[in-house]
């Protein structure tokens, strides 16, 4: 018996190691401009996770995201949220992304 918990500690221990590494990851969002702006803003209330996985919308899309996050209690001012839109459309968009490097 004392071989079982011994096993089923080990286990355990190891699943929350697994678990406590994976949550310390960070998503890291694609290079360009205003991927600053993008990460402070969206990154200020949630994980950039959750910005990756919604990739793929159209630049409507994106703004409906906007809209949603703003009736959450997002505040952003009218110019920032052209750039956040702007990034997210292109960098994030259902086009491939450019490369920043060329810009």
């Amino acid at each position: 018996m004392s071989r079982a918990r011994l096993l089923f500690g080990a286990f355990f221990g190891a699943c929350v190691l697994t678990f406590g590494v994976a949550a310390a990851q960070q998503v890291d969002i694609p290079a360009g401009p205003n991927r600053n702006i993008v990460s402070r803003e969206c990154g200020a209330c949630h994980d950039l996770g959750m910005v990756v996985g919604a990739a793929g919308q159209t630049r409507e899309g994106w703004n409906s995201t906007i809209d949603e996050m703003i009736s959450y209690g997002m505040r952003v001012e009218p110019e920032d949220r052209a750039k956040i839109l702007d990034y997210l459309s292109t960098f994030l968009g259902t086009r491939p992304a450019p490369n920043p490097a060329a810009r």
